[in-house]
C-alpha cells in the first residue's frame, strides 16, 4: 500500500515538475492584410521559438520583429516570457516597457526602472527613456532623479540637459532652466526641442529681445535626430518590407550612401513592381549618382502608375526643368498643385516654367505671388517674380519685391542677386 502510494507521489511530482516547466506557446499573429516580406519575417521568428521553446533570446528576438512592426500587444507577451526565462537580461524588461508605452505607461515605467536597475551604469538610453515616461506622467521628482543621475555620469549629456530644463520649468524656475538649455541647444538630438522650451521660458519670463532671437533660430533648425539608443537600434534593424526598404533607401541618400539606396531600391522594386514611392526614391538616387537618363525613365514611370505622387511629379519637373525643358516640366508642377494646392514649391516651379514669355507672365506673376502668400520666407520666389515684372516693363514693382526679399537677410549668395537685379530695375 505504502509502495503504491509512494509511486503516485512521485508521479504526482513529476508530471507537476513537467507542468511547471513546459515552455508556453509562443504568441500566434493573425498576419492578414501584412505586408507579405513582413508575415514571412514573423512566421520565421515564431518558427524558431517552436525549434528552442526554452530559448530566452528566441523568444525575445521574436518579440523585437513584432514590435519593429508595430504589433504591441504579442510583442509584450513575447518579451513577458523571454524576461521569465532569463530574469537578469536588462533587454527584454527594456524592450517591454517599450511595447507598454503607448497602452499602459504605468505598466511601462515598472518595466523600464527594473531595466534600468539590470544595465550597466553607462548605458544612458533606457534611464533617460524612463525619466522621459516619468516626466510624462507628471512624476517630475522620479524623472529629476535620472536626470540628474545621467548628468552627474556625462555632464555633456544633453538630453539630460533638456530634462533638467524641462523639470526647472514645470517647477517657474526659469532661469535655472535656462542654464540646463545651453549644451541642448547645441546638440543635433535636442537643439530644436531646447530652443522651443528657451523661446517658452523667455517668453513667461517677459524677455522680449531673447524670446525674439529663440524664434528666430527655431525657425531654421532642422527636426531633431532621435536619441542614440543602442538597443531600440537592434529593433530598427529588423525592419523590413517595402516601407522600411524605401525609409531605409531615403535615409542611406540622405548621408551620402547613395550607389547603396540605389541598390537597395532596386531590390525593393523587384519584390514590389509597382512601388511608386520605391520608383522616386530609386530616381532621386540615380540623379545623385549623376545617372540622368535612368532617373528620368524611372521618375516617369512612377508619375504613369501613380498621377497623385506629388514628390514624383515635382522631381520629374524638376528634372526636365533643368535640362531646358520647361514646357514639359509644366503639367507635373500643375498636377502637383491639383493634388496639393498650398504646395508654395509647387507654385513657384510653375513661375520659373512659365518663364518670362509675353504669353506667359501674367500667369507666371501669379504663381509666384502664390508661393510668396504660402511661403512667405521662400526668396527665390521673389527673385522670379521681379525677373517677370522687370521683362514685363513694371519696374517699380520689381524693385519693390527686391527689397522685401532683401528684408528677410538672404545668405549672402542670394542677397547678391538680389541687389544685381534691384540695380537693373532702378537703371530703367
Amino acid at each position: 500500500m505504502w509502495l503504491g502510494f509512494g509511486l503516485f507521489v512521485a508521479v504526482a511530482f513529476g508530471a507537476w515538475r513537467v507542468w511547471r516547466f513546459t515552455p508556453p506557446p509562443p504568441p500566434v499573429v493573425n498576419t492578414t492584410g501584412f505586408d507579405p516580406v513582413i508575415a514571412i519575417a514573423i512566421t520565421q521568428a515564431r518558427d524558431a521559438v517552436q525549434s528552442a521553446p526554452r530559448s530566452a533570446e528566441a523568444r525575445g528576438r521574436m518579440g523585437m520583429v513584432l514590435l519593429a512592426h508595430e504589433v504591441r500587444a504579442e510583442a509584450r507577451e513575447c518579451f513577458a516570457q523571454a524576461s521569465a526565462f532569463a530574469p537578469r537580461e536588462p533587454r527584454w524588461s527594456y524592450f517591454l516597457g517599450l511595447a507598454q508605452l503607448v497602452d499602459n505607461p504605468m505598466a511601462a515605467v515598472t518595466n523600464l526602472d527594473r531595466a534600468v536597475r539590470l544595465f550597466p551604469e553607462t548605458e544612458f538610453a533606457p534611464r533617460l527613456k524612463l525619466a522621459d515616461t516619468l516626466l510624462s506622467l507628471g512624476r517630475v521628482e522620479e524623472a529629476e532623479e535620472h536626470y540628474r543621475h545621467a548628468r552627474r555620469s556625462n555632464p555633456n549629456l544633453a538630453w539630460a540637459g533638456l530634462g533638467l530644463g524641462k523639470v526647472a520649468s514645470a517647477r517657474d524656475r526659469f532661469a535655472e532652466a535656462t542654464n540646463f538649455l545651453a549644451i541642448a541647444t547645441q546638440d543635433i538630438s535636442t537643439r530644436k526641442a531646447a530652443h522651443r522650451l528657451l523661446l517658452n521660458v523667455h517668453q513667461r519670463l517677459g524677455h522680449t529681445n531673447e524670446a525674439a532671437q529663440a524664434a528666430g533660430i527655431l525657425v531654421g533648425l532642422p527636426h531633431d535626430k532621435p536619441l542614440s539608443d543602442p538597443f531600440l537600434a537592434e529593433i530598427e534593424r529588423l525592419k523590413t518590407g517595402e516601407a522600411a526598404w524605401i525609409e531605409l533607401g531615403d535615409e542611406w541618400i540622405k548621408v551620402g550612401r547613395v550607389a547603396e539606396a540605389a541598390e537597395l531600391l532596386e531590390k525593393t522594386l523587384q519584390t514590389y513592381p509597382k512601388s511608386d514611392r520605391a520608383m522616386f526614391f530609386l530616381g532621386r538616387a540615380r540623379l545623385r549618382l549623376g545617372d540622368v537618363a535612368r532617373a528620368e525613365a524611372i521618375l516617369v514611370r512612377a508619375v504613369a502608375l501613380a498621377p497623385g505622387n506629388i514628390e514624383a511629379q515635382m522631381q520629374l519637373g524638376v528634372t526636365w526643368l533643368r535640362q531646358g525643358r520647361a514646357r514639359e516640366a509644366q503639367p507635373c508642377f500643375r498636377a502637383a498643385i491639383q493634388a496639393k494646392p498650398n504646395l508654395g514649391e509647387a507654385w513657384f516651379n510653375l513661375g520659373l516654367s512659365l518663364g518670362t514669355e509675353i504669353g506667359h507672365r501674367a500667369e507666371s506673376m501669379a504663381a509666384f505671388r502664390e508661393a510668396i502668400r504660402l511661403k512667405p520666407n521662400l526668396i527665390e520666389a521673389y527673385l522670379g517674380l521681379a525677373v517677370v515684372l522687370r521683362a514685363d516693363g513694371q519696374n517699380k514693382a520689381a524693385a519693390d519685391e527686391l527689397r522685401r526679399a532683401l528684408a528677410l537677410q538672404p545668405e549672402e549668395l542670394l542677397r547678391r542677386k538680389l541687389l544685381d537685379q534691384l540695380k537693373l530695375a532702378e537703371q530703367r
